[in-house]
């Protein structure tokens, strides 16, 4: 997993500089030993010789502190968990114990503790953008669109990690620390792993879904080869493996992956990108040269910080064979530059880092070239997307559609990969997580896609180690989009919201500062919307996403009138006068739209209720069950409507009094869809009559009081 030193080397100063001044002459050799290591960040190590004094000591609060943070850091987050419920139970918590408890609870899917969690963290940090995103976060609306994306693994993958794929010239580019064939002395002290170099393969159709289960078969059926390994996390010995004793025994204990390991389809790129270093995350110019992630290493030397850590830069690599390397120009020795992604031109720049004045860990800027190639100076994008986590693995698409990782914005645990719309290099509406299948409980970053947008490759560690994937649509996309407005002005709401109901329950969707919205829909489903905002009287619409088999688009603006004093009456009494005007359903005969003689009641207590009340008129919305066709179905309800009407108009009501709306069988109020076997009781639910009352410009019975 070597993309860990690109997402936690930037944090490690703060924590180095706290242990050595903890550090003191009455610490058992063990324990210099394992904070020397810890230090070094060599977490592997210190792992080894913190398990050595938690052995002797269990309640050393400082090497507890120290272990958790250090299998935190190797992914390891079952120990992470475990060393981080030790920690919760101290009288005196650290604001960071909190933080990291909660999110190895997420990435376990202890998804309700970890929620108790973030609240901790709420209260101790109030200001902290995660813990309120976290806390109230709707994680049913993770999983919406599980049925949309296919996810599978390809075999691109060995037992080591493969990362940040990219689309390159006619094939794919990524990053890796897989085994050579001519063993290495150089190993990764953060974890015992190989250094990352950069591979390439030359033809994308070479790159094929893998079926795991298919695989694991074949493997176990293979040779039989013993591969002998520790399983614990103490140091590697010459007897882990049979070739390679100083590398994690990890890398020879992913069956799949080392089944994968003999293909041959990926090449080390050609050049001079490669060092004895980590070269990571890259992007291409049209021309075919690279932007890409490197240690600070140029010409021979290795450049460190003034605290002696050794950060991450970008280098451009261009010329006949990618030989000429230079420098981006806003590197620095002191902080961290990484994780490239150019726009479709070349001259748009959006990058990681850990610079000053930032928001947070990591957030993302932007650059722009001039026409003198030159870079402008970086721009940080702004509150909107970065949060005070992570901001990682950009990627910009051919449409302007931004993609990164985020520990930041609320997720399924670890990072989670999310989508922003940018005009102007700015976002035009609150960046959307993927939703499973893309994401996960474990790390998932790294995206691209394809110029069409209907599939793409992102990496995940959500099998171990980790590993790329390949995403292909499943199926059609239904999506809404507009924009709430001012119905006088016609100027957009920013900060308006949109209730939309359905028969799982209540999705809410809040608008961006021009008042836009975009949501993604679930396949054939009915939605009613309300268009609400502070000040202004809501409003309410529908629409449905039943028999809609294709890429689609639903524009929906609604227009809000500003609330004046008689409406403002209504709501400021929606409470009791919702009691006043309550109206009960009348129910119908199958294929029938007679008023039967059960009805009568109800609707003459609406005759009365109208009289008694002038002011106030009403909306009849008619509905049918799920059997006959939507033709006839929306005819009958018609004429359901109409007999209503009919009847309220024989006893004295002013037709124009009363409005009649019609659905046929597209607001089914349980789930007796066409060709699901229902109870009869449950079908006449559906064959109905509502009634909303509307006092002063008002709909009463649409009204929600709590908001």
């Amino acid at each position: 997993m070597k993309r860990k030193i690109f997402l936690t080397v930037l944090f490690i100063t703060s924590l180095i500089g706290w242990l050595a001044a903890q550090s003191s002459d009455k610490e058992t050799p063990a324990m210099k030993k394992a904070i020397s290591e810890y230090n070094s960040l060599r977490y592997l190590s210190a792992i080894h010789h913190l398990n050595a004094v938690l052995e002797k000591d269990t309640s050393n609060v400082k090497a507890i502190e120290m272990i958790a943070f250090s299998y935190r850091q190797v992914k390891n987050y079952d120990e992470a968990l475990f060393w981080y419920e030790k920690l919760s139970h101290q009288k005196s918590l650290k604001a960071d114990w909190v933080l990291y408890f909660a999110e190895a609870l997420a990435s376990k899917q202890q998804y309700e503790k970890s929620e108790q969690w973030y609240r901790k963290y709420l209260s101790m940090m109030p200001a902290d953008k995660r813990a309120s995103e976290f806390s109230r976060a709707d994680l049913n609306s993770f999983t919406q669109n599980n049925g949309f994306w296919k996810v599978a693994y390809t075999n691109l993958n060995t037992a080591a990690s493969e990362y940040s794929p990219l689309y390159y010239k006619d094939g794919l580019l990524f990053s890796s620390n897989r085994l050579r064939k001519s063993a290495s002395g150089r190993v990764f002290p953060w974890d015992n792993t190989p250094y990352s170099n950069l591979y390439q393969v030359a033809k994308l159709k070479d790159v094929k879904d893998v079926d795991t289960d298919s695989m694991m078969r074949v493997a176990f059926k293979g040779s039989g080869k013993a591969y002998r390994f520790n399983n614990d996390d103490t140091e590697p010995t010459s007897n882990d493996s049979k070739t390679l004793g100083q590398y994690n025994p990890a890398l020879f204990m992913d069956t799949l992956g080392l089944a994968l390991n003999s293909s041959g389809l990926a090449k080390p790129l050609m050049g001079r990108v490669n060092t004895k270093y980590h070269e990571g995350p890259a992007s291409a110019f049209p021309d075919g040269s690279l932007i890409f992630t490197r240690n600070n290493f140029y010409k021979g030397r290795q450049g460190k910080s003034k605290t002696g850590i050794n950060k991450l830069k970008l280098y451009i690599a261009s010329g006949s064979g990618l030989t000429t390397i230079t420098e981006f120009p806003y590197n620095s020795d002191e902080y961290s530059v990484g994780h490239p992604a150019l726009s479709t031109d070349g001259n748009i720049l959006v990058f990681a880092s850990d610079m000053p004045q930032g928001y947070g860990g990591t957030d993302l800027y932007y650059c722009v070239r001039s026409g003198a190639g030159q870079w402008t100076r970086p721009v940080n994008l702004g509150k909107q997307i970065n949060t005070e986590g992570n901001e990682q693995f950009p990627y910009l698409a051919k449409d302007g559609t931004l993609f990164f990782a985020s520990t930041g914005h609320a997720g399924l645990g670890g990072l989670d990969v999310f989508e922003v719309a940018l005009k102007d290099m700015k976002p035009v509406h609150q960046p959307r997580n993927m939703g499973v299948p893309v994401n996960s409980s474990a790390d998932d970053f790294g995206l691209v896609r394809s110029e069409d947008g209907k599939s793409g490759y992102f990496s995940s560690n959500r099998r171990g180690g980790d590993d790329i994937y390949h995403f292909s649509q499943a199926s059609s996309r239904v999506r809404i989009e507009g924009t709430i407005k001012d119905a006088r002005t016609k100027l957009p709401l920013g900060g308006s919201r949109l209730l939309m109901r359905h028969l799982d329950g209540t999705d809410t969707v809040r608008t961006d500062t021009k008042g836009q919205f975009s949501k993604d829909l679930a396949k054939e489903r009915d939605y009613e919307i309300t268009g609400q905002k502070l000040g202004y009287v809501s409003q309410m619409g529908f629409t449905t996403t039943v028999g809609i088999t294709k890429d689609s688009v639903i524009r929906m603006d609604i227009l809000l009138n500003k609330t004046e004093s008689p409406q403002q009456y209504v709501i400021s009494n929606c409470d009791s006068l919702k009691r006043v005007f309550s109206v009960q359903n009348i129910y119908y005969d199958l294929d029938r739209s007679e008023i039967r003689y059960d009805a009568r009641p109800a609707l003459d207590e609406l005759v009365a209720l109208m009289k008694k009340y002038p002011e106030i008129t009403v909306i009849t919305s008619s509905h049918c069950d799920s059997r006959a066709s939507e033709e006839y179905n929306r005819n009958l309800s018609l004429r359901r409507g109409e007999a209503a009407r009919s009847y309220l108009i024989s006893r004295g009501i002013s037709a124009f009094r009363v409005k009649v709306e019609y659905y046929g069988k597209t607001r089914l109020v349980n789930r007796c869809y066409p060709g699901v076997v229902c109870s009869e009781q449950d079908q006449q639910l559906n064959r109905r009559t509502e009634f909303d009352v509307i006092l002063n410009g008002v709909n009463l019975t649409q009204l929600n009081c709590e908001d």
